[in-house]
């Protein structure tokens, strides 16, 4: 199996265009993602056919320990690169995740990195949120918090002071209150109308460089609670994200880079 290793704003995935999804995607994501035993990513991509006229690719992502995860913003981008690889041209492609289709769009490439923007959707809002005192953690000082979800789970934590968040402990914390299945937790900080910075806990994989989903799931909320404009510059440790709201829609635009290629072995 030829896999391609692609970084989207610090994440890193392992992209592979197959006719199939392996029986033992599971194990190999937990292998191949391991950073001693593989290649120390956060996620395993699948991209397979559909065979509808209106779908280009089937996303399936693994997350690093295995279990699997509805959409990534950064690494839907990932694997639209590598299938816009084959042209020399801007193109537009329909992919179908496991929060349904997503419109994806190449702005531009220059060698190895493209700039891509997703149509990531509508946010609604996520699961119950518990009362406050129960997100905090001796390192976050709460200012408000909302949950979203916007084809996966997240829940968007505005802080006094962003750069004292332990993101290990406390993610780990506050996302032990949404088990069994978990919540993405994002600490934000409001730099201006239209600046955010912020760090992640993904679920299925711990802290994160970066969180396209996130980024867009948090810019959304914090206009939504007045914050910022509907032109946001999302700021993480692994680079920028654009997020623009368009009425009921979110939409990011990031960077990609493909880094290198492998072949593994595989048994199905």
């Amino acid at each position: 199996m030829r896999l391609i290793k692609y970084e989207g704003l610090g994440n890193k995935f392992l992209v592979a265009i197959t006719d199939h999804v392996p029986i033992e995607g599971r194990e190999l994501a937990q292998s191949l993602c391991d950073a001693k035993t593989g290649y120390d990513v956060d996620g395993l991509i699948f991209g397979t056919p559909v065979f509808t006229d209106d779908i280009d690719i089937q996303m399936t992502l693994f997350n690093a320990d295995g279990s699997l995860a509805e959409i990534s913003g950064n690494g839907i981008r990932c694997l639209a690169q590598e299938v816009f690889s084959g042209s020399n041209t801007a193109g537009t492609l329909r992919i179908l995740s496991g929060s349904g289709v997503r419109n994806v769009t190449l702005n531009s490439r220059d060698g190895d990195q493209a700039e891509i923007e997703v149509d990531m959707g509508t946010v609604l809002d996520g699961p119950e949120l518990p009362l406050l005192d129960f997100l905090n953690h001796p390192s976050v000082s709460v200012v408000r918090a909302q949950t979203a979800d916007i084809g996966n789970p997240h829940v968007i934590i505005e802080v006094v002071d962003l750069e004292r968040v332990e993101v290990a402990d406390a993610g780990l914390h506050i996302e032990s209150l949404w088990q069994p299945g978990g919540i993405n937790v994002h600490f934000i900080e409001v730099r201006g109308p239209n600046v955010i910075s912020m760090l992640h806990w993904e679920r299925g994989v711990g802290v994160t460089q970066a969180c396209g989903s996130g980024a867009a799931a948090s810019s959304f909320v914090a206009h939504k609670w007045g914050l910022v404009a509907e032109n946001v510059s999302v700021e993480m440790p692994g680079g920028k994200a654009g997020v623009s709201i368009r009425k009921d829609k979110v939409y990011l635009t990031g960077l990609s880079a493909r880094l290198a290629e492998f072949e593994v072995s595989t048994d199905g």
